[in-house]
Protein backbone atom coordinates (compact mmCIF):
# COMPACT_ATOMS: atom_id res chain seq x y z
CA UNK A 1 0.00 0.00 0.00
CA UNK A 2 2.95 2.33 1.17
CA UNK A 3 4.30 2.45 -2.45
CA UNK A 4 1.34 2.42 -4.69
CA UNK A 5 0.86 5.69 -3.13
CA UNK A 6 4.40 6.78 -3.14
CA UNK A 7 4.04 6.11 -7.46
CA UNK A 8 1.24 8.40 -7.46
CA UNK A 9 4.06 11.29 -7.51
CA UNK A 10 5.45 10.34 -10.81
CA UNK A 11 2.52 11.32 -11.92
CA UNK A 12 3.41 15.14 -12.01
CA UNK A 13 6.09 14.63 -14.83
CA UNK A 14 2.89 14.77 -16.90
CA UNK A 15 3.12 18.49 -15.92
CA UNK A 16 5.81 18.80 -18.23
CA UNK A 17 3.49 18.74 -21.58
CA UNK A 18 2.50 22.54 -20.58
CA UNK A 19 5.79 23.51 -21.78
CA UNK A 20 5.42 21.28 -25.33
CA UNK A 21 1.48 22.28 -25.55
CA UNK A 22 1.35 25.63 -23.68
CA UNK A 23 -2.02 24.38 -22.02
CA UNK A 24 -2.25 25.48 -18.21
CA UNK A 25 -4.73 22.33 -17.72
CA UNK A 26 -1.05 20.09 -17.65
CA UNK A 27 -0.07 22.17 -14.52
CA UNK A 28 -2.61 20.55 -12.07
CA UNK A 29 -0.32 17.24 -12.60
CA UNK A 30 1.90 18.59 -10.20
CA UNK A 31 -0.97 18.19 -7.55
CA UNK A 32 0.84 14.78 -7.49
CA UNK A 33 4.21 16.16 -6.06
CA UNK A 34 2.90 15.97 -2.28
CA UNK A 35 2.14 12.33 -2.76
CA UNK A 36 6.22 11.62 -2.55
CA UNK A 37 5.22 12.80 0.94
CA UNK A 38 3.82 9.50 1.80
CA UNK A 39 6.47 6.67 1.23
CA UNK A 40 7.80 7.57 5.10
CA UNK A 41 4.45 6.96 6.19
CA UNK A 42 4.14 4.04 8.95
CA UNK A 43 2.48 1.09 8.01
CA UNK A 44 0.32 0.02 11.01
CA UNK A 45 -1.93 2.56 10.88
CA UNK A 46 -1.79 3.40 7.29
CA UNK A 47 -4.97 1.50 5.74
CA UNK A 48 -7.31 3.01 8.67
CA UNK A 49 -5.94 6.44 7.61
CA UNK A 50 -6.14 6.38 4.17
CA UNK A 51 -9.84 5.05 4.30
CA UNK A 52 -10.54 8.34 6.69
CA UNK A 53 -8.48 10.40 3.93
CA UNK A 54 -10.27 8.83 0.85
CA UNK A 55 -13.76 9.48 3.04
CA UNK A 56 -12.73 13.33 3.25
CA UNK A 57 -11.79 13.05 -0.58
CA UNK A 58 -15.29 11.53 -1.21
CA UNK A 59 -17.13 14.53 0.41
CA UNK A 60 -15.31 16.96 -1.43
CA UNK A 61 -16.11 15.29 -4.67
CA UNK A 62 -19.85 14.84 -3.63
CA UNK A 63 -20.01 18.82 -2.76
CA UNK A 64 -17.90 20.46 -5.53
CA UNK A 65 -19.33 18.34 -8.08
CA UNK A 66 -22.91 18.92 -7.11
CA UNK A 67 -22.27 22.65 -6.92
CA UNK A 68 -19.77 22.89 -10.70
CA UNK A 69 -23.18 20.85 -11.94
CA UNK A 70 -25.32 23.16 -10.60
CA UNK A 71 -23.42 26.61 -11.32
CA UNK A 72 -22.63 25.05 -14.97
CA UNK A 73 -26.66 24.14 -15.40
CA UNK A 74 -27.34 27.85 -14.03
CA UNK A 75 -25.05 29.66 -16.42
CA UNK A 76 -25.62 27.54 -19.22
CA UNK A 77 -21.37 27.12 -19.84
CA UNK A 78 -20.68 23.98 -21.37
CA UNK A 79 -16.98 25.16 -21.73
CA UNK A 80 -16.62 24.69 -17.80
CA UNK A 81 -16.78 21.23 -17.94
CA UNK A 82 -13.36 20.59 -18.34
CA UNK A 83 -11.56 23.12 -15.85
CA UNK A 84 -14.26 21.55 -13.18
CA UNK A 85 -13.32 18.11 -13.41
CA UNK A 86 -9.54 18.80 -13.39
CA UNK A 87 -10.31 20.82 -10.66
CA UNK A 88 -12.35 18.17 -9.11
CA UNK A 89 -10.03 15.64 -9.83
CA UNK A 90 -6.68 17.60 -8.35
CA UNK A 91 -8.79 18.71 -5.21
CA UNK A 92 -9.60 15.77 -4.22
CA UNK A 93 -6.19 13.74 -4.72
CA UNK A 94 -5.14 16.86 -2.57
CA UNK A 95 -7.49 16.32 0.05
CA UNK A 96 -6.87 12.83 0.48
CA UNK A 97 -3.21 13.43 0.80
CA UNK A 98 -3.20 16.33 3.13
CA UNK A 99 -5.65 14.08 5.03
CA UNK A 100 -3.58 11.26 4.96
CA UNK A 101 -0.66 13.02 6.50
CA UNK A 102 -2.40 15.00 9.27
CA UNK A 103 -4.39 11.64 10.06
CA UNK A 104 -0.45 9.81 10.11
CA UNK A 105 0.85 12.64 12.20
CA UNK A 106 -2.19 13.03 14.77
CA UNK A 107 -1.27 8.90 15.47
CA UNK A 108 1.75 9.67 16.61
CA UNK A 109 1.24 12.09 19.38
Amino acid sequence: MKNMLWYLGFLSVVSLLYFVEGKTAFLWFLCFIPYFATYNASDERLEINFGRATRNAFMYVIFFGVASIVYIYLTHSIELFAPAFVILLGGSLMICLFSLLYYDKAGKK
